[in-house]
């Protein structure tokens, strides 16, 4: 009866704080005006990204090191048909189109490398997709690059016309997300993670699960990727197929904690706002503080900051987060 009642509870806490924060959200462009409404923007636009990288790399422990190559595909495609007189909720429609046709050619056979050589399969996947825009020079402006048509409205409208339009996309990848985390394809994707031949050995068909995790994700990330570059107004190969987007979202997913659905919304936040501080303030350290970041939170905290909160009753406290670091140290031999 008690556990009944505090799982009552937890859910009641649960779905307060999600609606008293969706309201915080949906009213936030009418309190603050500018530069603000545009750095929320892009701070939701990164906790969507963190999401969809946490399908494959958090879900099923698959490191996507190329997750930009699909951002940059869903630029350009809507940049292309927005150019050809399409609206842009029908060219990021098409965009995600072209990237899931996409993953399904390519996912297979990627998806058979494991560990090291996934990851650098798709860091590579990124590079020859940019080069391919960059050759293009008929449809994507190759290097010079291309520039989208612009909405007209004011300055004030258009923050809020993507501040909404993002804010939008990044609760139906949650949604998505929650979804997928209690469904058969979630704990397929988990036991994956755990151990991918005891996985196959019970019947759990490995590369079918991976495939839709990746098509998912391609599709997704092709989705915001065409809603940015709208953002922009213009892109070009290095900014549409930018690799320290991914290596952020990376960093963004595993800090708050990869696997889970709230760690990457908790990671893309923080590293978003501190990210955001550093580029303010002292750029020449900008890279290297992120780099230090992910190294520390890999040694000290693998499982993000999320694991201090599902085993709280455990960690939270000097004592137990000591030992646990002591004990990542000895794992890592430091």
């Amino acid at each position: 009866m008690n556990l009944i009642l505090l799982k009552d509870k937890r859910r009641i806490i649960t779905l307060t704080f999600s609606f008293v924060s969706i309201l915080f959200l949906v009213v936030y462009p009418f309190i603050f005006k500018g530069y603000l409404v545009r750095l929320a923007t892009s701070i939701i636009m990164y906790v969507a990204l963190s999401q969809i990288w946490n399908i494959l790399g958090g879900f099923a422990g698959y490191i996507n090191l190329g997750l930009v190559g699909f951002i940059g595909i869903g630029a350009y495609a809507t940049g292309v048909f927005m150019n050809l007189g399409f609206s842009i909720y029908l060219s990021i429609l098409i965009a995600g189109t072209i990237s899931t046709i996409v993953s399904l050619f390519l996912g297979p056979p990627i998806l058979r490398l494991k560990s090291g050589y996934y990851s650098i399969a798709t860091y590579a996947l990124a590079f020859v997709f940019r080069e391919i825009s960059n050759n293009l020079n008929d449809i994507t402006g190759g290097g010079t690059g291309l520039a989208l048509p612009i909405s007209g409205m004011s300055i004030l409208t258009m923050n809020r016309y993507f501040y909404y339009n993002m804010l939008v996309l990044t609760i139906i990848v949650t949604l998505i997300c929650i979804r997928m985390s209690k469904s058969s394809l979630g704990y397929g994707l988990h036991a994956i993670k755990e151990d991918e031949d005891a996985a196959k050995a019970l019947g759990i068909n490995t590369t079918a699960y991976k495939s839709i995790g990746f098509t998912i994700s391609s599709f997704l990330s092709s989705v915001i990727g065409g809603m940015y570059a709208y953002w922009l107004t213009y892109i070009d190969p290095i900014s549409a197929f930018d690799s320290k987007m991914s290596v952020l979202v990376i960093i963004m997913a595993m800090v708050g904690g990869a696997g889970t659905v709230l760690g990457p919304i908790i990671g893309g936040v923080a590293i978003s706002l501190v990210s955001e501080l550093l580029w303010s303030n002292f750029i020449e350290y900008h890279t290297g503080f992120l780099g230090m970041v992910l190294i520390l939170t890999v040694i000290f905290l693998p499982q993000g900051v999320m694991d201090l909160f599902l085993h709280r009753k455990e960690k939270l406290s000097f004592k137990n987060f000591g030992k646990t670091i002591q004990e990542n140290l000895k794992k890592y031999r430091i």
